[in-house]
């Protein structure tokens, strides 16, 4: 049985506070801010119906890449008494010092918040047993201590698991927070994501020494959808002769520089339509006010009437507009209004929105013709 709501039918009514607080949003725990889950509720003592009797428990916590599942055991008959814990089959040296867990030690059964704070202790603890471990890793000590000497990259997570008998295969995951400024995105990139803006990049390192890397970045949702989309976000490999501090600016520069590039796109979108209602401001039939992603004019050149689609492209004024000419007289076989579109014009991304909008009058000027004569060669008349 899992689920926050649901498994609080299960618990014994005076300790189901403390499973509570778990699923609250202050109750997210680590670098990536995951929510704990709460499994496989069970009581300490025969009886027939589990339902609200339950005082023992599994907590499943994120943590660097992996999961962590301790079991929680309370005393239905003692509900004031603190919990004990059983840790991970992988995990049998950790030994906390109980004298740092003072929210254990000095247990509180009135603060539904309780076991949040003891948990957050012994992950504490958990991390500097994980750090001691990297000890008996030259090259991976190294790595971490490095890491976390710098000022850029505080909040680092690392985890060693060996899955075997054999040293060949343990791996060493370290999940780094990245401190990437996302506040000065538009907002109606990530106003229908809620959530945290957050980078997370995760290097895996495998075998004895560590000698094979794989490296993933993940974005929460909103900044994902921000920055264009996975399609946008494919990171280098790492070097196996490089190192973790060096691969990890690669990364940071690259977001801070993708955020930048819409930033700045957003704007420069944001100055074309502008312009571009300045200048031909009684043609225009409808724009994007939000992402000024699009614009439209009904204009009239020799004669000639027709409607014209400007596309701007996300990453602007890197990429390229298009150009969409419609016909208003014709149409194609399939009773669609003939159009053309125009991907290869002269253009300069250093351009001014201003030049950009007069430059576009001058290409309509001269491309006009070419047009009119497919749409009315090629069209049907309608």
């Amino acid at each position: 049985m899992s689920g926050g709501i649901g498994i609080l039918s299960f618990l014994d009514p005076d300790l189901s506070c403390y499973v509570d607080a778990l699923y609250q949003p202050d109750g997210e725990l680590g670098v990536l801010g995951g929510t704990i889950r709460v499994v496989e509720p069970k009581c300490g003592r025969i009886t027939q119906n589990p339902r609200n009797s339950c005082d023992r428990f599994k907590v499943i916590i994120p943590y660097a890449g992996n999961s962590l599942t301790w079991q929680v055991i309370f005393d239905s008959l003692h509900p004031s008494l603190p919990p004990d814990f059983i840790f991970d089959v992988h995990d049998r040296a950790f030994a906390p010092d109980l004298e740092e867990l003072k929210c254990l030690v000095n247990w509180d059964h009135t603060e539904p918040k309780s076991l949040v704070f003891v948990i957050r202790e012994l992950l504490s603890q958990y991390k500097k047993y994980q750090e001691r471990l990297l000890g008996s890793n030259a090259r991976l000590q190294f790595e971490y201590v490095s890491l976390v000497e710098t000022s850029h990259f505080t909040d680092v997570e690392v985890h060693q698991v060996q899955k075997t008998s054999y040293a060949r295969d343990t791996v060493v995951n370290f999940l780094i927070k990245l401190p990437v400024d996302f506040k000065d995105i538009p907002a109606y990139l990530i106003k229908d994501n809620p959530g945290d803006d957050i980078a997370i990049l995760l290097v895996s390192f495998q075998g004895i020494d560590g000698n094979k890397a794989s490296p993933q970045l993940f974005l929460s949702p909103r900044v994902e959808r921000a920055l264009g989309g996975s399609s946008s976000l494919r990171i280098p490999a790492f070097s196996n002769r490089g190192h973790l501090t060096e691969y990890t600016g690669l990364i940071l520069e690259l977001l801070q520089n993708l955020v930048e590039q819409v930033v700045k796109g957003y704007q420069k979108r944001k100055e074309f339509v502008a312009a571009l209602i300045s200048h031909y401001g009684r043609s225009c039939l409808e724009f994007d006010s939000e992402g000024y992603s699009k614009a439209s004019f009904l204009f009239e050149l020799q004669e000639f009437h027709f409607i014209l689609h400007v596309r701007i492209p996300s990453f602007f004024p890197r990429e390229q507009p298009e150009f969409v000419f419609q016909s208003v007289y014709h149409t194609t076989s399939s009773g669609k209004p003939f159009q053309a579109v125009v991907a290869n014009y002269p253009y300069s991304p250093r351009w001014s929105g201003n030049e950009m909008a007069e430059r576009a009058k001058v290409y309509m000027e001269q491309y006009i013709q070419d047009f009119k004569r497919a749409s009315v060669t090629s069209g049907r008349f309608t």
